[in-house]
């Protein structure tokens, strides 16, 4: 078995090798829809939960799919988290920051079901954890990219 480089897993290496894309604050602000929980809702059908656009009657369970980027934010500061959605379904990157604005974890969505890997880093962008959820493993870093964990989860 090969040993792991966590420097190959920091937030700064994977962003300039493409692995990860992180959409900008100020991008994210501007074509997403702040989730304030009027509009669009998210509610549960078949044990899937759908972000919807609520109906307009109390007859009416909803109106639409909601499709685009959601996103809550820390009064008028950094975003807590930005999340797509496709037809209803998380469908693409979750991002989540830290009160700082620092990227805290990153995600990946298909259809509602967690795919591929998903990084988590500490506050100053060095590697914490790594799961695979197609391998179901994962392991853990502490802050010295020393492995405190390596095995299978979930």
């Amino acid at each position: 078995m090969n040993p792991i480089d966590p420097s190959k897993f920091s937030l700064d290496y994977l962003i300039e090798n493409k692995v990860i894309t992180i959409l900008s604050r100020d991008y994210v602000i501007e074509h997403g829809t702040e989730y304030d929980g009027i509009d669009p809702v998210e509610v549960t059908m078949n044990y899937l939960k759908y972000m919807v656009y609520p109906g307009e009657h109390y007859d009416d369970y909803y109106r639409g799919m909601f499709s685009g980027v959601v996103y809550e934010k820390r009064g008028d500061l950094n975003l807590i988290y930005y999340l797509h959605y496709k037809d209803g379904l998380r469908d693409g990157e979750e991002v989540r920051f830290y009160d700082s604005g620092k990227v805290d974890n990153y995600r990946f969505w298909k259809n509602s079901r967690l795919v591929g890997k998903v990084f988590g880093w500490y506050e100053n962008g060095k590697i914490k954890n790594i799961t695979d959820w197609d391998q179901k493993t994962c392991i853990e870093f502490d802050e010295n990219g020393g492995i405190t964990y390596q095995g299978t989860r979930y």
